[in-house]
């Protein structure tokens, strides 16, 4: 049994690409005042706190803010000696906080405070359709005062970031708009978000887009003519103010639901920050983490042994918020060099 765990683990292992940063920068950029404007921070007034439970060490605390964009919950993972940093977990497609959930509680329970900003489904929903770029900038507006609440009101001083799929293109979007969001975590993430809706294999666009038609009667040429001329709030047009340096990208390979040519393009923008290359596909890649649990609904033990994606997350907000180093991250390092060492040749090769 030990073999076979062994022997899975280094084929798991050696299915990752770890490919480092260039040389090459586009952060120089300053963020125009246009950028601000748009996505101008609002206020917030009465706040409203309850305990949810207890998680290991820390507290998991349901925050309420009425703010002027609108009502914003926030899931809290506060422990009891809190310092100046806090990792915002952004939610899947759908505002489903269970994936989200599961890893700000992984940070939290090893040292890091963090929170969950919920989403609602109204992007979902076709009656919204001719509102999908504000529904898109109010999320970003809301992600800013929320920064603001845990500055004020909690000391908060470094913000990082981690997200997955939608998560993932949400943490594009708002670390470019704010640069007090400087720590990031983007997996599976991309940009132009047109042509990637139009090319996705995700049967939940392919519905929506099905119900707008429908709905509207308009047709699929209509679908997206409106949101190539109305859809501003996209990673492709703000991204190239995020930092590479501070960022780590996660792609996966064979990705059909966020095509991997629309994360290397958000790579790309970015400026070539650390990237890893999984070899899965988009759901597939929950195999790299421990998210399933062995026993539902919950339970320490997963029913895959790896925890690749947390770990490499954790090394990197451990070097980044300066909790130490970690060196857990490193037997997979060593079992991925020669691949690596091939991915970064194949880089340097067809890039010219």
């Amino acid at each position: 049994m030990r073999f076979l765990l062994a022997v899975y683990l280094v084929v798991s292992a050696s299915a990752c690409v770890f490919m480092p940063g260039s040389a090459r920068d586009l952060t120089d950029n300053a963020r125009p005042a246009s950028v601000e404007e748009y996505y101008k921070s609002g206020t917030y007034g009465a706040i409203d706190r309850e305990t949810l439970r207890e998680v290991s060490d820390c507290v998991l605390e349901r925050v309420h803010l009425e703010s002027s964009a609108g009502d914003i919950t926030i899931d809290y993972f506060r422990r009891p000696e809190p310092g100046d940093s806090l990792i915002l977990v952004f939610p899947i497609l759908g505002g489903r906080n269970n994936f989200a959930n599961y890893f700000a509680e992984y940070f939290a329970k090893r040292g890091f405070e963090t929170a969950v900003i919920h989403r609602d489904g109204n992007f979902k929903n076709p009656d919204y359709f001719y509102e999908l770029e504000e529904l898109f900038r109010n999320n970003v507006v809301k992600d800013r005062i929320a920064m603001d609440f845990f500055e004020q009101e909690h000391g908060k001083r470094r913000f990082a970031s981690f997200g997955i799929s939608r998560g993932g293109i949400n943490v594009a979007i708002t670390a470019g708009v704010d640069e007090r969001l400087k720590y990031n975590v983007i997996a599976m993430g991309g940009e132009d978000l047109v042509n990637m809706f139009r090319d996705s294999e995700e049967n939940g666009i392919d519905r929506f887009r099905q119900r707008v038609m429908k709905k509207h009667n308009i047709t699929e040429v209509e679908f997206f003519d409106f949101l190539k001329k109305n859809i501003r709030t996209d990673p492709k047009n703000v991204a190239m103010y995020i930092d590479a340096k501070d960022t780590l990208m996660i792609l996966s390979a064979f990705d059909r639901s966020v095509p991997i040519k629309y994360g290397m393009q958000l790579r790309e923008t970015i400026g070539h920050p650390d990237t890893i290359f999984l070899a899965s596909g988009h759901y597939s890649s929950v195999a790299f983490t421990r998210f399933v649990p062995l026993v539902p609904p919950a339970t320490p033990v997963g029913v895959f042994p790896m925890n690749y994606i947390e770990t490499e997350a954790m090394a990197f907000y451990e070097k980044k918020l300066g909790k130490g180093r970690s060196v857990q991250h490193w037997p997979y390092r060593l079992i991925q060099l020669p691949f690596s060492l091939i991915g970064r040749i194949g880089e340097i090769l067809f890039s010219r």
